[in-house]
């Protein structure tokens, strides 16, 4: 039997109902693409995202159209994805989780704005790196008019995945690898050296 993991979203702005199921949707795809899953069925028990995502409901809100354009890009990073309904007095786990409380190793994340706002914040302008040709690949497909740059670019895109507009490399061994540009890389490293991030066993990979 697999581990179970364990996940809280804290929601710092108004939000609606079905905006938090999808800030919930959006938070569990985000966390399985950072374990670099391939397969994944998620369970929901909002009938409206589900029949929104599976396009059985049009979708009419304008930032309800925003959470599912956010959402359908993150699924289109797994192999294989499905999504179902499961009524609130079925779904167990809730159930027990609001019985017995969040584990004491839960994984807690605090929004300030909704997801689909930090996509946007993440992709502007930024100095000219060696991230951008492969970002802009990613975003719209855009390639060199060169066909032999155009061929490799396609090569190196396999090795990276976009997940809310930043770039990760993938692994077969190690969770995905976060890029950082080289102004956010030196942010990083100076937070380590003045003991901001403390002493990790297992830290994160950064690749500039």
């Amino acid at each position: 039997m697999g581990a179970t993991l364990h996940q809280a979203v804290t929601l710092q702005f108004k939000a609606t109902n079905n905006q938090a199921e999808y800030e919930a949707l959006i938070a569990g795809l985000n966390f399985a693409l950072s374990m670099a899953v391939k397969c994944i069925q998620v369970f929901s028990d909002s009938q409206l995202v589900v029949n929104q995502m599976n396009r059985a409901f049009e979708t009419k809100d304008e930032v309800l159209k925003k959470y599912l354009q956010q959402a359908q890009s993150l699924i289109s990073h797994f192999e294989d994805f499905s999504l179902m309904h499961i009524p609130r007095e079925e779904n167990q786990v809730t159930d027990r989780l609001a019985k017995v409380g969040l584990p004491d190793l839960c994984r807690t994340q605090v929004f300030e704005r909704p997801s689909f706002e930090c996509a946007k914040i993440h992709s502007e302008d930024h100095p000219l790196c060696w991230m951008d040709r492969i970002l802009n690949y990613l975003k719209d497909g855009t390639q060199p008019e060169n066909k032999q740059e155009a061929k490799k670019l396609k090569l190196d895109n396999a090795k990276y995945v976009l997940i809310n507009g930043e770039l990760y490399r993938r692994s077969y061994a190690r969770p995905l690898t976060k890029c950082l540009r080289l102004e956010e890389a030196q942010e990083v490293m100076e937070a380590v050296h003045k003991g901001e991030c403390g002493t990790h066993a297992r830290g994160r990979s950064l690749v500039m």
